[in-house]
């Protein structure tokens, strides 16, 4: 049996889902209005400030505004002036060079420089195995005091250091000491540079991870595997000093080591925002490795190699050796701008997988190792038998203690 609605009826439906409608879109509206003029006469303040030096510095300055130039300092001072220093302006060329060294793909000789001031001279920290630089005969530790026929100073050596980096297929002269002996080799750039470098003793392997990039877990993962081919039981992570990379990439690398999270917040890491919402959480799958591990921390380790520290320690996987960490449980995204640079950005915490966020607090090692301040300046250089940290790790490590 049909039923009929009153005309009535029928009006009196469509005004309530009229004014329904009004109501819903009225009150999206002036949440929406809200934040936009919530900051409004700040904002209108700080336009005004920058608009009346502007008209200033056009009308009366005496030279020439590169406007390129000033573009790209008013963009910097504004990043700058956020107080937060993970935060920053960059122009389209230190983008790039972000881009592909994120992605592994630095260009060079495959060596770590480091200036020491006390002589003048660049020091390889780290060579990695088959790379032009370890071909042309420079191993870790050796003094470069040439580069191009250019000696080092302190002025140059910055400079001096970029040209072993650059492009693929170009070469670049070194004159280095080796062995007491010095040699003078002709090196050809074309070696994606490592993240990783290691080295093994006796039962106790080294890992020395320099970055957290796209391509540091695979890395890390063959440098594993073949030290577990090797007899090594045990190893020695060290993120001393390091802040690069991204706490994805970092969760990458610890994937490696770890098995499926089953406790605290059943994730590697958890990204929250200011208002403590979760925007990405980064897990592990079920492959894990079984060696006894510890890790060298320093006031230097930051960001993701905290994270990384953290949470092999959360797994009960490490203990921590040496000293505090800097106390940044922050993750950054890059903003592309229509200039071709990028506003790198703070704009989460980091939740670690069982303990508290570390932020601004930093992480407490298991063992408190101080260096002397000779020894941590010169630390990418310093020998193993002259390291607190590393030689406290190893005994642990090998029953000496």
């Amino acid at each position: 049996m049909n039923k009929k609605i009153s005309l009535g009826l029928s009006l009196a439906v469509l005004f309530i889902a009229i004014a329904v409608t009004v109501a819903v879109t009225m009150s999206v509206s002036m949440r929406t209005y809200n934040n936009l003029i919530k900051d409004l006469p700040n904002r209108a303040q700080m336009y005004s400030s920058v608009s009346e030096i502007d008209d200033i510095v056009r009308s009366e300055y005496f030279g020439t505004v590169n406007e390129s130039l000033l573009n790209s300092e008013i963009a910097e001072g504004y990043a700058n002036g956020l107080g937060d220093q993970y935060s920053y302006y960059m122009t389209a060329s230190e983008y790039e060079a972000y881009l592909n060294g994120l992605a592994g793909q630095k260009i060079g000789i495959g060596m770590l420089a480091f200036y020491d001031a006390s002589d003048n001279a660049i020091y390889a920290a780290e060579v990695s195995e088959n790379s032009p630089a370890a071909q042309g005969g420079i191993a870790k530790g050796d003094k470069i005091i040439e580069i191009d026929e250019e000696k080092v100073t302190a002025r140059n050596y910055e400079e001096l250091i970029e040209k072993l980096s650059g492009d693929k297929l170009s070469s670049v002269k070194v004159r280095f000491v080796h062995d007491g002996k010095e040699k003078t080799e002709a090196i050809v750039k074309g070696y994606n540079e490592h993240s990783v470098f290691s080295s093994i003793n006796g039962t106790v392997g080294y890992v020395k991870i320099n970055e957290f990039n796209a391509k540091t877990a695979s890395q890390l993962k063959s440098t594993v595997n073949d030290m577990s081919k090797k007899d090594v039981v045990s190893v020695i992570f060290d993120v001393r000093g390091i802040s690069r990379g991204t706490i994805e990439y970092a969760a990458e690398t610890l994937d490696v080591l770890v098995p499926v999270t089953s406790e605290g917040t059943g994730a590697l890491a958890t990204l929250k925002n200011k208002d403590g919402k979760v925007l990405d959480t980064f897990t592990a799958d079920a492959d894990s490795v079984s060696m006894q591990m510890m890790v060298l921390v320093n006031s230097e380790t930051s960001g993701p190699a905290e994270l990384f520290a953290c949470d092999l320690r959360d797994y009960g996987k490490a203990k921590l050796i040496g000293t505090k960490t800097a106390g940044n449980a922050t993750a950054q995204k890059t903003y592309s701008l229509s200039n071709g640079g990028a506003l790198m950005l703070t704009f989460a915490e980091v939740i670690p997988y069982v303990s508290e966020s570390y932020n601004n607090k930093g992480l407490t090692p298991d063992y408190t190792v101080e260096l002397t301040a000779e020894q941590n300046e010169k630390l990418a250089v310093l020998q193993q038998s002259e390291d607190g940290q590393y030689k406290k790790a190893y005994a642990l490590l090998s029953g000496e203690e």
